[in-house]
């Protein structure tokens, strides 16, 4: 028996090491985008005679991170399976699609209304360049911009820049990578990354935003799941700044990394369709 064959984790530990070292590409450029945003009044531009704003974009560049993994990892994008976000609670792959409030259901843990665990869980080495799908209603995006009853946001649990450690939020790695929840104004000089993971096309956006503020829409996110990095750099952009991770006073992150490989929007259509008195759709159904 070979030593691999005794141990089946080693191939992942030795190529952790690799990894190590294509990181500084990564972390060089964020530390330099980090200095110059510093030198900066804001992290928005002025554009159309000042009548409007749009978000200067750091280039953080993880692309020899992507292309390591996509020789060294045998999963060809298979789609792990489908989770539906939750703002408290960790989710599963076996939950069915049903509205917010039902997925809040009381009783439910106070301290999870604070100190949710991560949303992500735990997944297999195994699984890295696989995809999960993740359905995000627009209640959930939109408490995360008005940090209302939004207590991953609250914390800013976001570590890293374009690729993010598991237990990072989904919602505030969309946000960091400049998504919003309005039609987009046209720079010329401002090129959106929404999806950086996705070496084909890192702008990978299905559908249209309502041209009219607040009508409601939903997600469909695809996370490509990444190997564990030993630093996530701290990086200001589209007013969320990461947290860092990964030095000689800190142990090395226990879970996987994943960024944001594609968007779906799907609006919602009838709007004669009955809503709860806290403005959620009833018995909202994902198709």
């Amino acid at each position: 028996m070979s030593v691999s064959e005794q141990d089946p984790n080693r191939a992942y530990r030795e190529t952790q090491s690799q990894i190590y070292k294509l990181q500084e590409t990564l972390l060089n450029s964020a530390r330099t985008k980090n200095k110059q945003e510093e030198d900066k009044q804001g992290q928005y531009v002025s554009s159309q005679s000042g009548g409007g704003s749009v978000s200067h974009i750091l280039d953080v560049n993880s692309q020899s991170v992507l292309a390591f993994t996509e020789k060294h990892y045998p999963n060809k994008l298979t789609n792990f399976g489908i989770l539906y976000y939750n703002r408290f609670k960790q989710g599963r792959f076996d939950e069915d699609s049903v509205s917010y409030s039902h997925r809040r259901n009381f009783p439910y843990n106070l301290y999870d209304n604070s100190l949710p665990p991560p949303f992500l869980p735990n997944i297999g080495v195994q699984n890295i360049n696989n995809i999960i799908t993740l359905k995000i209603t627009y209640e959930d995006i939109q408490a995360s911009f008005d940090n209302i009853e939004s207590p991953r946001t609250k914390n800013n649990e976001i570590w890293g820049c374009d690729i993010y450690s598991d237990d990072s939020d989904p919602i505030l790695a969309l946000r960091h990578c400049g998504f919003k929840p309005v039609v987009p104004h046209g720079d010329p000089f401002c090129k959106l990354r929404r999806t950086p993971v996705n070496m084909a096309n890192q702008d990978n956006v299905t559908g249209n935003l309502p041209l009219l503020k607040g009508t409601p829409f939903d997600l469909e996110v695809e996370l490509l799941l990444l190997p564990t990095l030993q630093n996530y750099p701290s990086v200001k952009r589209f007013d969320i700044t990461s947290r860092g991770w990964g030095s000689e006073d800190t142990v090395l992150h226990d879970g996987l990394s994943y960024g944001i490989y594609s968007i779906v929007i799907k609006q919602r259509l009838g709007s004669d369709e009955s809503h709860e008195s806290n403005g959620y759709i009833k018995n909202l159904k994902w198709t």
